[in-house]
């Protein structure tokens, strides 16, 4: 199936801010509001783009990111759904980063549950634990992986395009509106493969590998 190259979430606020643009010239409006209108409708093109990714390492033990972003911290922390300890790496998205997150590993869709909650600044001290955030069970024979998606104060929305179920490698399965935060929830037997503030790209960058020797 063809990969479509803007997502098609992203249609009815690119069509609106077009449908404004043209209307700021019809009716001949300055040139500072037409020039501000045309740049949203280009942000609009550029925030949903779809680009291919194609994962540095394929193979069993390999973890990829799930989201684009800065890493900001690594760190120790309760897994949220299966509540055991694991490594924590905490993802921070610009608005200019692109926001669909994919699957970490291949496997299954085990679990999924929508926390409904605040919408603050993410800088605020407990935003990641108090605020929306959609938290996804990702499972094969190798281990279990969490990653939360998290709102921010801009963000009003969490999509998700898939159900529970069989997913592949670099998988798109959900995205974020306009800036926010993904926590990924590794298994303590992971070798971490990145440092605080490297920057990833989803379904492309690796973040780990499952050691099965511990």
């Amino acid at each position: 199936m063809k990969t479509e190259i803007i997502l098609k979430e992203g249609y009815p606020y690119i069509a609106v801010s077009f449908v404004v643009f043209l209307i700021s010239l019809l009716f001949s409006f300055s040139l500072i509001f037409q020039l501000g209108f045309f740049v949203l409708f280009l942000f609009f093109v550029y925030f949903f783009r779809n680009p291919e990714r194609i994962p540095e390492d394929c193979s069993e033990n390999a973890i990829i990111s799930p989201s684009d972003g800065e890493v900001l911290s690594i760190t120790e922390g309760t897994c949220p759904i299966t509540k055991k300890e694991t490594i924590k790496i905490s993802i921070r998205l610009s608005l200019f980063d692109v926001h669909i997150q994919r699957s970490p590993i291949k496997g299954e869709i085990a679990a999924k549950e929508y926390i409904h909650g605040q919408f603050l600044s993410l800088n605020a001290l407990k935003a990641s634990e108090i605020n929306e955030q959609n938290r996804v069970l990702f499972r094969n024979e190798k281990c279990d992986i969490v990653v939360n998606q998290i709102a921010g104060f801009i963000t009003r929305r969490i999509i998700m395009f898939r159900d529970l179920g069989k997913i592949n490698l670099a998988e798109r399965y959900g995205m974020i509106m306009f800036g926010s935060q993904v926590d990924i929830y590794l298994p303590k037997n992971t070798v971490i493969k990145l440092t605080e503030f490297q920057k990833l790209k989803a379904g492309e960058s690796i973040i780990g590998f499952i050691n099965e020797k511990n």
